[in-house]
Protein backbone atom coordinates (compact mmCIF):
# COMPACT_ATOMS: atom_id res chain seq x y z
CA UNK A 1 0.00 0.00 0.00
CA UNK A 2 1.39 3.36 -1.06
CA UNK A 3 -0.08 6.76 -0.32
CA UNK A 4 -0.74 9.55 2.11
CA UNK A 5 -2.85 9.58 5.27
CA UNK A 6 -6.54 9.76 4.39
CA UNK A 7 -9.82 7.91 4.82
CA UNK A 8 -9.07 5.56 1.93
CA UNK A 9 -5.69 4.54 3.32
CA UNK A 10 -7.36 3.26 6.48
CA UNK A 11 -10.25 1.69 4.55
CA UNK A 12 -7.74 -0.08 2.29
CA UNK A 13 -5.80 -1.43 5.30
CA UNK A 14 -9.05 -2.98 6.55
CA UNK A 15 -9.83 -4.26 3.07
CA UNK A 16 -6.47 -6.01 2.80
CA UNK A 17 -7.07 -7.80 6.10
CA UNK A 18 -10.65 -8.78 5.17
CA UNK A 19 -9.48 -10.20 1.86
CA UNK A 20 -7.08 -12.55 3.61
CA UNK A 21 -4.09 -10.79 2.05
CA UNK A 22 -0.90 -9.65 3.76
CA UNK A 23 -0.40 -5.91 4.35
CA UNK A 24 2.85 -4.15 3.42
CA UNK A 25 3.00 -0.37 3.93
CA UNK A 26 5.32 1.62 1.63
CA UNK A 27 6.24 5.09 2.89
CA UNK A 28 6.66 7.56 0.03
CA UNK A 29 9.57 9.15 1.96
CA UNK A 30 11.70 6.01 1.62
CA UNK A 31 14.33 5.84 -1.16
CA UNK A 32 13.12 4.15 -4.34
CA UNK A 33 15.80 1.47 -4.09
CA UNK A 34 14.72 0.52 -0.57
CA UNK A 35 11.06 0.33 -1.59
CA UNK A 36 12.10 -1.89 -4.49
CA UNK A 37 13.96 -4.19 -2.08
CA UNK A 38 10.91 -4.39 0.19
CA UNK A 39 8.60 -5.28 -2.70
CA UNK A 40 11.03 -7.93 -3.90
CA UNK A 41 11.54 -9.49 -0.46
CA UNK A 42 7.78 -9.49 0.23
CA UNK A 43 7.00 -10.96 -3.23
CA UNK A 44 4.26 -8.36 -3.61
CA UNK A 45 1.53 -9.08 -6.19
CA UNK A 46 -0.65 -5.98 -5.92
CA UNK A 47 0.01 -2.33 -5.17
CA UNK A 48 -2.78 -0.05 -3.97
CA UNK A 49 -1.86 3.60 -4.50
CA UNK A 50 -3.88 6.36 -2.88
CA UNK A 51 -3.70 10.08 -3.64
CA UNK A 52 -0.25 9.78 -5.27
CA UNK A 53 1.25 8.40 -8.44
CA UNK A 54 2.56 4.82 -8.18
CA UNK A 55 6.32 4.51 -7.63
CA UNK A 56 8.38 4.36 -10.81
CA UNK A 57 10.26 1.29 -9.58
CA UNK A 58 7.15 -0.95 -9.76
CA UNK A 59 7.74 -3.99 -11.99
CA UNK A 60 5.17 -5.17 -14.58
CA UNK A 61 4.50 -8.31 -12.53
CA UNK A 62 2.79 -6.19 -9.84
CA UNK A 63 -0.85 -5.28 -10.51
CA UNK A 64 -1.62 -1.61 -9.85
CA UNK A 65 -4.94 -0.63 -8.25
CA UNK A 66 -5.78 3.06 -7.86
CA UNK A 67 -7.86 4.01 -4.81
CA UNK A 68 -9.89 7.22 -4.77
CA UNK A 69 -8.72 9.14 -1.64
CA UNK A 70 -12.12 10.39 -0.43
CA UNK A 71 -14.43 7.47 -1.19
CA UNK A 72 -12.19 4.40 -1.18
CA UNK A 73 -13.42 3.36 -4.63
CA UNK A 74 -11.02 1.06 -6.46
CA UNK A 75 -10.18 1.56 -10.14
CA UNK A 76 -8.53 -0.85 -12.60
CA UNK A 77 -9.05 -3.71 -10.14
CA UNK A 78 -9.21 -7.16 -11.64
CA UNK A 79 -12.45 -9.03 -12.22
CA UNK A 80 -15.43 -9.34 -9.93
CA UNK A 81 -15.10 -9.28 -6.17
CA UNK A 82 -14.90 -12.84 -4.82
CA UNK A 83 -16.54 -13.83 -1.52
CA UNK A 84 -14.49 -12.84 1.50
CA UNK A 85 -12.53 -15.75 2.99
CA UNK A 86 -13.10 -17.00 6.52
CA UNK A 87 -10.04 -15.77 8.41
CA UNK A 88 -8.41 -17.74 11.21
CA UNK A 89 -6.14 -16.44 13.95
CA UNK A 90 -3.23 -18.32 12.38
CA UNK A 91 -3.43 -16.43 9.07
CA UNK A 92 -0.60 -14.07 8.14
CA UNK A 93 -1.59 -10.41 8.43
CA UNK A 94 1.27 -8.00 7.73
CA UNK A 95 4.96 -7.50 6.91
CA UNK A 96 7.07 -4.73 8.43
CA UNK A 97 10.75 -4.29 7.71
CA UNK A 98 13.49 -3.64 10.24
CA UNK A 99 17.14 -2.77 9.67
CA UNK A 100 19.37 -5.72 8.71
CA UNK A 101 23.09 -6.35 9.23
CA UNK A 102 23.70 -7.53 5.64
CA UNK A 103 22.61 -4.32 3.92
CA UNK A 104 19.16 -5.77 3.15
CA UNK A 105 16.24 -4.90 5.46
CA UNK A 106 14.64 -7.82 7.30
CA UNK A 107 10.93 -8.46 6.76
CA UNK A 108 8.96 -9.60 9.82
CA UNK A 109 5.74 -11.54 9.12
CA UNK A 110 2.98 -10.99 11.67
CA UNK A 111 -0.30 -12.84 12.04
CA UNK A 112 -3.82 -11.98 13.19
CA UNK A 113 -3.36 -14.00 16.38
CA UNK A 114 -0.59 -11.74 17.69
CA UNK A 115 -2.21 -8.49 16.57
CA UNK A 116 -5.61 -9.26 18.12
CA UNK A 117 -4.00 -10.43 21.37
CA UNK A 118 -2.21 -7.11 21.81
CA UNK A 119 -5.21 -4.98 20.84
CA UNK A 120 -7.52 -6.88 23.21
CA UNK A 121 -5.03 -6.46 26.04
CA UNK A 122 -4.54 -2.72 25.45
CA UNK A 123 -8.26 -2.05 25.09
CA UNK A 124 -9.17 -3.92 28.29
CA UNK A 125 -6.21 -2.84 30.44
CA UNK A 126 -6.62 0.87 29.77
CA UNK A 127 -10.42 0.89 29.44
CA UNK A 128 -10.49 2.34 25.93
CA UNK A 129 -13.98 3.71 25.27
CA UNK A 130 -16.01 5.00 22.31
CA UNK A 131 -15.43 8.53 23.64
CA UNK A 132 -11.65 8.22 23.16
CA UNK A 133 -9.79 9.90 20.31
CA UNK A 134 -6.49 8.38 19.14
CA UNK A 135 -3.80 10.23 17.13
CA UNK A 136 -1.97 8.65 14.21
CA UNK A 137 1.45 10.33 14.03
CA UNK A 138 3.85 7.42 13.40
CA UNK A 139 5.43 6.98 9.96
CA UNK A 140 3.56 4.55 7.73
CA UNK A 141 6.45 2.06 7.46
CA UNK A 142 6.62 1.28 11.21
CA UNK A 143 4.52 -1.36 12.97
CA UNK A 144 3.34 1.11 15.64
CA UNK A 145 0.81 2.28 13.05
CA UNK A 146 -1.11 -0.96 13.75
CA UNK A 147 -1.92 0.00 17.33
CA UNK A 148 -2.56 3.64 16.44
CA UNK A 149 -5.08 2.64 13.76
CA UNK A 150 -6.72 -0.52 15.06
CA UNK A 151 -6.89 0.22 18.81
CA UNK A 152 -9.52 2.96 18.31
CA UNK A 153 -11.29 1.18 15.46
CA UNK A 154 -11.72 -2.07 17.43
CA UNK A 155 -12.87 -0.10 20.49
CA UNK A 156 -15.56 2.01 18.81
CA UNK A 157 -13.36 5.07 19.42
CA UNK A 158 -12.28 7.77 16.93
CA UNK A 159 -9.12 7.61 14.85
CA UNK A 160 -7.75 11.11 14.16
CA UNK A 161 -5.56 11.56 11.10
CA UNK A 162 -3.38 14.68 11.01
CA UNK A 163 -3.18 16.88 7.92
CA UNK A 164 -0.92 15.77 5.09
CA UNK A 165 2.84 16.20 5.51
CA UNK A 166 2.67 16.11 9.32
CA UNK A 167 6.39 15.28 9.21
CA UNK A 168 6.97 18.93 8.30
CA UNK A 169 5.01 20.27 11.28
CA UNK A 170 6.85 22.25 13.93
CA UNK A 171 6.44 21.10 17.57
CA UNK A 172 4.00 23.95 18.22
CA UNK A 173 1.85 22.89 15.25
CA UNK A 174 1.73 19.25 16.42
CA UNK A 175 0.77 20.27 19.97
CA UNK A 176 -1.92 22.63 18.68
CA UNK A 177 -3.32 19.82 16.55
CA UNK A 178 -3.42 17.47 19.57
CA UNK A 179 -5.26 20.19 21.51
CA UNK A 180 -7.66 21.02 18.69
CA UNK A 181 -8.59 17.36 18.12
CA UNK A 182 -8.96 16.72 21.87
CA UNK A 183 -6.72 13.66 21.61
CA UNK A 184 -7.10 11.27 24.55
CA UNK A 185 -4.76 8.43 23.39
CA UNK A 186 -1.24 9.19 22.20
CA UNK A 187 1.58 6.85 21.10
CA UNK A 188 4.99 8.51 20.88
CA UNK A 189 8.73 8.08 21.45
CA UNK A 190 10.81 9.98 24.05
CA UNK A 191 13.04 11.84 21.57
CA UNK A 192 10.11 13.20 19.59
CA UNK A 193 8.30 14.22 22.76
CA UNK A 194 11.41 15.98 24.04
CA UNK A 195 11.43 18.10 20.88
CA UNK A 196 7.78 19.04 21.43
CA UNK A 197 8.57 20.43 24.88
CA UNK A 198 11.04 22.93 23.44
CA UNK A 199 8.23 25.05 22.02
CA UNK A 200 4.89 24.75 23.87
CA UNK A 201 2.17 27.31 22.99
CA UNK A 202 0.71 28.89 26.12
CA UNK A 203 -2.85 27.92 25.14
CA UNK A 204 -2.08 24.17 24.76
CA UNK A 205 -3.00 22.26 27.93
CA UNK A 206 -3.81 18.72 26.64
CA UNK A 207 -6.42 18.16 29.33
CA UNK A 208 -8.25 15.65 27.15
CA UNK A 209 -5.30 13.22 27.21
CA UNK A 210 -5.99 10.08 29.26
CA UNK A 211 -3.04 7.89 28.29
CA UNK A 212 0.38 8.62 26.78
CA UNK A 213 2.13 5.44 25.60
CA UNK A 214 5.91 5.78 25.24
CA UNK A 215 7.97 3.16 23.38
CA UNK A 216 11.01 2.72 21.17
CA UNK A 217 13.81 3.94 23.45
CA UNK A 218 14.61 4.42 27.17
CA UNK A 219 12.19 6.68 29.04
CA UNK A 220 13.93 8.89 31.64
CA UNK A 221 12.61 10.41 34.84
CA UNK A 222 13.71 13.81 33.52
CA UNK A 223 11.34 13.60 30.54
CA UNK A 224 8.48 12.29 32.69
CA UNK A 225 8.86 15.18 35.14
CA UNK A 226 9.16 17.73 32.34
CA UNK A 227 6.03 16.39 30.63
CA UNK A 228 4.04 16.42 33.86
CA UNK A 229 5.20 19.92 34.76
CA UNK A 230 4.25 21.19 31.31
CA UNK A 231 0.92 19.34 31.11
CA UNK A 232 -0.12 18.60 34.73
CA UNK A 233 -3.62 17.47 33.70
CA UNK A 234 -2.67 15.24 30.78
CA UNK A 235 -3.45 11.84 32.27
CA UNK A 236 -1.26 8.79 32.85
CA UNK A 237 2.05 7.62 31.33
CA UNK A 238 2.82 4.05 30.24
CA UNK A 239 6.18 2.71 29.07
CA UNK A 240 5.87 -0.09 26.48
CA UNK A 241 8.61 -2.54 25.46
CA UNK A 242 8.85 -5.18 22.78
CA UNK A 243 10.50 -5.62 19.35
CA UNK A 244 8.64 -6.02 16.07
CA UNK A 245 9.43 -9.75 16.13
CA UNK A 246 7.19 -10.35 19.16
CA UNK A 247 4.24 -8.17 17.98
CA UNK A 248 4.08 -4.51 19.03
CA UNK A 249 4.88 -4.81 22.77
CA UNK A 250 5.26 -7.56 25.34
CA UNK A 251 6.02 -5.58 28.53
CA UNK A 252 4.50 -2.48 30.09
CA UNK A 253 5.11 -0.17 33.02
CA UNK A 254 2.54 2.26 34.41
CA UNK A 255 4.75 5.15 35.58
CA UNK A 256 3.70 6.10 39.13
CA UNK A 257 3.12 9.60 40.46
CA UNK A 258 6.41 9.38 42.38
CA UNK A 259 8.62 8.67 39.41
CA UNK A 260 11.70 6.56 40.07
CA UNK A 261 15.09 8.15 39.34
CA UNK A 262 16.90 7.36 36.09
CA UNK A 263 15.66 5.21 33.21
CA UNK A 264 12.16 3.91 33.84
CA UNK A 265 11.44 0.22 34.24
CA UNK A 266 10.25 -1.90 31.32
CA UNK A 267 7.73 -3.29 33.76
CA UNK A 268 6.02 -6.64 33.55
CA UNK A 269 5.02 -8.99 30.74
CA UNK A 270 1.59 -9.04 29.12
CA UNK A 271 -0.78 -11.96 29.80
CA UNK A 272 0.30 -15.22 28.15
CA UNK A 273 3.82 -13.87 27.80
CA UNK A 274 7.05 -14.10 29.75
CA UNK A 275 10.01 -11.73 29.89
CA UNK A 276 13.08 -13.74 30.97
CA UNK A 277 16.65 -12.67 31.69
CA UNK A 278 19.10 -15.43 30.75
CA UNK A 279 22.85 -15.68 31.32
CA UNK A 280 25.47 -17.04 28.92
CA UNK A 281 24.56 -20.60 29.85
CA UNK A 282 20.88 -19.86 29.12
CA UNK A 283 20.00 -20.18 32.78
CA UNK A 284 17.75 -17.71 34.58
CA UNK A 285 19.57 -14.76 36.12
CA UNK A 286 19.02 -13.63 39.69
CA UNK A 287 17.92 -10.21 40.97
CA UNK A 288 20.20 -7.43 39.59
CA UNK A 289 22.24 -10.00 37.62
CA UNK A 290 22.63 -8.77 34.02
CA UNK A 291 21.81 -11.00 31.09
CA UNK A 292 19.95 -11.07 27.78
CA UNK A 293 16.25 -10.20 27.72
CA UNK A 294 14.40 -13.13 26.16
CA UNK A 295 10.69 -13.05 25.31
CA UNK A 296 8.43 -16.10 25.37
CA UNK A 297 4.90 -15.93 23.97
CA UNK A 298 2.67 -17.89 21.59
CA UNK A 299 1.64 -14.47 20.21
CA UNK A 300 5.04 -13.68 18.69
CA UNK A 301 5.25 -13.13 14.93
CA UNK A 302 5.90 -15.84 12.37
CA UNK A 303 9.49 -14.65 12.10
CA UNK A 304 11.60 -13.30 9.26
CA UNK A 305 10.74 -13.86 5.61
CA UNK A 306 13.44 -15.36 3.36
CA UNK A 307 15.84 -15.74 6.30
CA UNK A 308 15.81 -19.30 7.71
CA UNK A 309 19.24 -18.97 9.35
CA UNK A 310 18.27 -15.74 11.07
CA UNK A 311 15.09 -17.40 12.34
CA UNK A 312 17.09 -20.28 13.80
CA UNK A 313 19.46 -17.88 15.54
CA UNK A 314 16.83 -15.55 17.02
CA UNK A 315 13.83 -17.85 17.65
CA UNK A 316 15.30 -20.72 19.67
CA UNK A 317 13.76 -23.74 21.34
CA UNK A 318 12.78 -23.29 24.97
CA UNK A 319 15.28 -25.52 26.79
CA UNK A 320 13.10 -25.50 29.90
CA UNK A 321 10.41 -27.56 28.12
CA UNK A 322 10.35 -30.44 25.65
CA UNK A 323 8.11 -28.73 23.09
CA UNK A 324 9.33 -27.80 19.60
CA UNK A 325 6.58 -25.17 19.25
CA UNK A 326 7.66 -23.37 22.44
CA UNK A 327 10.10 -20.78 21.17
CA UNK A 328 12.11 -18.01 22.84
CA UNK A 329 12.98 -14.80 21.02
CA UNK A 330 16.48 -13.54 21.79
CA UNK A 331 16.13 -9.74 21.76
CA UNK A 332 19.84 -8.83 21.97
CA UNK A 333 18.92 -6.37 24.75
CA UNK A 334 20.76 -6.47 28.09
CA UNK A 335 18.64 -6.30 31.19
CA UNK A 336 18.08 -7.55 34.72
CA UNK A 337 15.32 -8.24 37.19
CA UNK A 338 14.69 -5.49 39.71
CA UNK A 339 13.91 -6.47 43.32
CA UNK A 340 10.18 -5.99 42.63
CA UNK A 341 10.34 -8.46 39.73
CA UNK A 342 10.07 -5.84 37.01
CA UNK A 343 12.47 -5.63 34.08
CA UNK A 344 15.30 -3.12 33.77
CA UNK A 345 16.94 -2.15 30.44
CA UNK A 346 20.77 -2.05 30.44
CA UNK A 347 21.63 -1.52 26.76
CA UNK A 348 22.51 -3.76 23.81
CA UNK A 349 24.68 -6.84 23.36
CA UNK A 350 25.48 -5.95 19.72
CA UNK A 351 25.76 -2.94 17.41
CA UNK A 352 22.04 -2.37 17.03
CA UNK A 353 20.87 1.04 18.29
CA UNK A 354 17.60 2.85 18.83
CA UNK A 355 17.79 6.37 17.44
CA UNK A 356 14.80 8.60 18.13
CA UNK A 357 12.70 5.46 18.55
CA UNK A 358 13.81 3.76 15.30
CA UNK A 359 15.74 0.49 15.33
CA UNK A 360 18.96 0.69 13.30
CA UNK A 361 21.63 -1.92 12.57
CA UNK A 362 24.88 0.03 12.29
CA UNK A 363 26.32 -2.79 10.16
CA UNK A 364 23.71 -2.11 7.47
CA UNK A 365 24.95 1.50 7.12
CA UNK A 366 28.57 0.28 7.10
CA UNK A 367 27.80 -2.33 4.43
CA UNK A 368 26.17 0.18 2.09
CA UNK A 369 28.79 2.90 2.67
CA UNK A 370 31.57 0.35 2.16
CA UNK A 371 30.29 -0.22 -1.38
CA UNK A 372 31.55 3.25 -2.34
CA UNK A 373 34.68 2.82 -4.47
CA UNK A 374 36.52 5.63 -2.65
CA UNK A 375 36.11 4.10 0.83
CA UNK A 376 38.61 1.60 2.26
CA UNK A 377 37.09 1.15 5.72
CA UNK A 378 34.16 2.54 7.65
CA UNK A 379 32.67 2.31 11.13
CA UNK A 380 29.44 3.93 12.29
CA UNK A 381 28.87 4.73 15.96
CA UNK A 382 26.43 6.58 18.19
CA UNK A 383 28.61 8.31 20.79
CA UNK A 384 27.23 9.13 24.20
CA UNK A 385 26.44 12.83 24.26
CA UNK A 386 26.34 15.03 27.37
CA UNK A 387 22.86 16.08 26.28
CA UNK A 388 20.03 13.66 25.59
CA UNK A 389 20.53 14.13 21.84
CA UNK A 390 22.05 11.25 19.89
CA UNK A 391 23.50 11.21 16.40
CA UNK A 392 25.11 8.84 13.92
CA UNK A 393 28.79 9.41 13.16
CA UNK A 394 30.59 7.67 10.30
CA UNK A 395 34.38 7.31 10.68
CA UNK A 396 35.88 6.81 7.23
CA UNK A 397 39.30 5.68 5.99
CA UNK A 398 39.54 6.81 2.32
CA UNK A 399 40.93 4.43 -0.31
CA UNK A 400 42.26 7.08 -2.69
CA UNK A 401 44.03 10.40 -2.46
CA UNK A 402 41.01 12.02 -4.05
CA UNK A 403 38.75 12.35 -1.03
CA UNK A 404 34.99 12.07 -1.48
CA UNK A 405 33.05 15.03 -0.13
CA UNK A 406 30.58 14.52 2.69
CA UNK A 407 27.84 15.63 0.31
CA UNK A 408 28.89 12.89 -2.14
CA UNK A 409 28.73 10.24 0.59
CA UNK A 410 25.38 11.54 1.82
CA UNK A 411 23.85 11.40 -1.67
CA UNK A 412 25.31 7.90 -2.17
CA UNK A 413 23.61 6.64 1.00
CA UNK A 414 20.28 8.37 0.36
CA UNK A 415 19.84 6.33 -2.81
CA UNK A 416 19.62 3.15 -0.71
CA UNK A 417 18.84 4.06 2.90
CA UNK A 418 16.09 6.05 4.65
CA UNK A 419 17.06 9.54 5.83
CA UNK A 420 17.14 8.40 9.47
CA UNK A 421 19.97 5.97 8.62
CA UNK A 422 22.21 8.56 6.94
CA UNK A 423 24.98 9.65 9.37
CA UNK A 424 24.76 13.19 10.71
CA UNK A 425 28.49 13.69 10.17
CA UNK A 426 31.45 12.02 8.46
CA UNK A 427 34.87 12.03 10.12
CA UNK A 428 38.00 11.20 8.12
CA UNK A 429 40.72 9.20 9.92
CA UNK A 430 43.96 7.61 8.72
CA UNK A 431 43.34 4.18 10.26
CA UNK A 432 40.78 2.44 12.45
CA UNK A 433 41.72 1.90 16.11
CA UNK A 434 41.78 -1.82 16.87
CA UNK A 435 41.26 -3.95 19.96
CA UNK A 436 43.93 -6.54 20.95
CA UNK A 437 42.03 -9.22 19.00
CA UNK A 438 42.05 -7.11 15.82
CA UNK A 439 38.47 -5.83 15.83
CA UNK A 440 37.51 -2.19 15.38
CA UNK A 441 37.65 -0.46 18.78
CA UNK A 442 34.33 1.38 18.77
CA UNK A 443 34.86 2.76 22.26
CA UNK A 444 38.09 4.39 21.11
CA UNK A 445 36.27 5.88 18.12
CA UNK A 446 33.66 7.43 20.40
CA UNK A 447 36.43 9.12 22.38
CA UNK A 448 38.00 10.78 19.34
CA UNK A 449 37.43 14.49 18.91
CA UNK A 450 34.80 15.08 16.26
CA UNK A 451 35.49 17.59 13.52
CA UNK A 452 32.71 17.23 10.95
CA UNK A 453 34.13 16.52 7.51
CA UNK A 454 33.32 19.64 5.53
CA UNK A 455 33.61 19.70 1.78
CA UNK A 456 37.09 20.82 0.79
CA UNK A 457 35.86 23.40 -1.68
CA UNK A 458 33.93 25.23 1.01
CA UNK A 459 35.83 27.85 3.01
CA UNK A 460 34.63 29.32 6.28
CA UNK A 461 32.83 32.64 5.85
CA UNK A 462 31.93 34.41 9.09
CA UNK A 463 28.56 36.16 9.57
CA UNK A 464 28.56 39.62 7.99
CA UNK A 465 25.38 41.25 9.33
CA UNK A 466 23.64 41.42 12.75
CA UNK A 467 20.95 39.06 11.44
CA UNK A 468 23.53 36.54 10.24
CA UNK A 469 25.32 36.74 13.60
CA UNK A 470 22.06 35.97 15.42
CA UNK A 471 21.33 33.02 13.11
CA UNK A 472 24.86 31.67 13.48
CA UNK A 473 24.55 32.00 17.25
CA UNK A 474 21.33 29.96 17.21
CA UNK A 475 22.96 27.25 15.08
CA UNK A 476 26.03 27.16 17.32
CA UNK A 477 23.92 26.84 20.46
CA UNK A 478 21.66 24.05 19.14
CA UNK A 479 24.48 22.09 17.43
CA UNK A 480 26.97 22.56 20.28
CA UNK A 481 29.63 24.17 18.06
CA UNK A 482 31.99 27.09 18.70
CA UNK A 483 31.39 28.77 15.35
CA UNK A 484 29.20 28.43 12.28
CA UNK A 485 29.80 30.02 8.87
CA UNK A 486 27.12 31.40 6.59
CA UNK A 487 27.78 28.71 3.95
CA UNK A 488 27.86 25.74 6.35
CA UNK A 489 25.39 22.91 5.79
CA UNK A 490 23.12 22.14 8.75
CA UNK A 491 23.22 18.37 8.19
CA UNK A 492 26.97 18.27 7.57
CA UNK A 493 27.41 19.87 11.00
CA UNK A 494 25.46 17.05 12.67
CA UNK A 495 21.94 18.42 12.43
CA UNK A 496 18.80 16.30 12.09
CA UNK A 497 15.04 16.84 11.94
CA UNK A 498 14.47 17.13 15.70
CA UNK A 499 17.25 19.70 16.07
CA UNK A 500 15.78 21.55 13.08
CA UNK A 501 12.55 22.04 15.05
CA UNK A 502 14.58 23.73 17.81
CA UNK A 503 16.20 26.00 15.23
CA UNK A 504 12.77 27.01 13.87
CA UNK A 505 11.48 27.68 17.39
CA UNK A 506 14.42 29.93 18.31
CA UNK A 507 14.19 31.82 15.02
CA UNK A 508 10.54 32.54 15.74
CA UNK A 509 11.38 33.79 19.24
CA UNK A 510 14.28 35.93 17.99
CA UNK A 511 12.84 37.37 14.77
CA UNK A 512 9.07 37.01 15.38
CA UNK A 513 8.56 35.21 12.06
CA UNK A 514 7.13 31.81 11.15
CA UNK A 515 9.26 29.55 8.95
CA UNK A 516 8.19 26.13 7.63
CA UNK A 517 10.36 23.16 8.58
CA UNK A 518 10.95 22.50 4.87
Amino acid sequence: MFGSRCFSLIASMIGVFLSGSVLLMLDENLPARRRQLMLKEAKAKYLLYIGVQPPEEIKPSITLIRIEPDTGQAFNSVGSVPPLPALTHNDAAYIFFTSGTTGIPKGVLGWHKGLSHFLNWQRQTFAIKPQDRCAQLTGLSFDVILREVFLPLTSGATLCLPPAKVEEFTPAQILRWLEQEQISLLHTVPARTQSWLVDVPHDVLLRALRWVFFAGEPLTDKLVRQWRETFPNSGEIVNLYGPTETTLAKCYYHVPADVLPGIQSLGYSLPNSQALVLGENHQLCGINEPGEIVLRTPFRTLGYINAPEENQQRFVKNTFRDDEQDRLYLTGDRGCYRPDGSLEFLGRLDNQVKLRGIRIELEEIETVLGQNSMIREVAVVVPEEPSSDQRLLAYVVPKTEQLPTSDTLRRFLKKQLPNYMVPNAFVQIEAMPLTPNGKIDRRALCQLSVNPWKDSEKTFVAPQTPEEELLASIWSSVLGLEKVGIHDNFFELGGHSLLATQIISRIRETFSIELPLR
